[in-house]
């Protein structure tokens, strides 16, 4: 069971690793662009899929996400990167794994809220998060 966990959390890290790497790159981009001209964009992009009320939503959404995204996406890809650490002590067998894991996944979700605010809480993604620390948890006694 260890081994299956840890195969799907080497998989998961090495699909979001690499669009958090790309995240940052994106906004810093978005960052240098003025206010306007990234409100005109998203109001094009997204003006035929989705209601006025949500748009609006999506508007400062993607404000915050200019303001904050470097910092924000630099806090996923370092929680992703500690993440794989843990994973992988896991894997060799070694106790702490589980511990490193633990608090990546943790502090992870908590430092976002330091950058932007609690706006960046996600309720389902913190159960997830505790679904995975839980489910290593029950495999802690097959680590040394």
């Amino acid at each position: 069971m260890l081994a299956r966990l840890c195969v799907a959390s080497f998989i998961n890290q090495g699909v979001v690793f690499p669009l958090y790497l790309s995240g940052i790159l994106l906004a810093y981009v978005m960052h240098g662009m003025p206010l306007e001209e990234v409100r005109n964009l998203v109001a094009t992009t997204y003006s035929n899929w989705l209601p006025p009320d949500r748009l609006e939503a999506m508007q400062a959404y993607v404000g915050s996400l200019r303001e904050h995204g470097v910092a924000l996406m630099s806090i996923f890809s370092a929680r992703t990167l500690v993440r794989f650490v843990g994973t992988l002590r896991m894997w060799q067998g070694r106790k702490d794994g589980f511990h490193i894991y633990t608090s990546a996944q943790l502090l992870g979700m908590l430092f976002p809220m330091l950058v932007d605010a609690p706006d960046t809480f996600n309720v389902l993604g913190f159960f997830l998060a505790l679904n995975w620390c839980y489910l290593y948890f029950t495999q802690r006694n097959a680590l040394r």
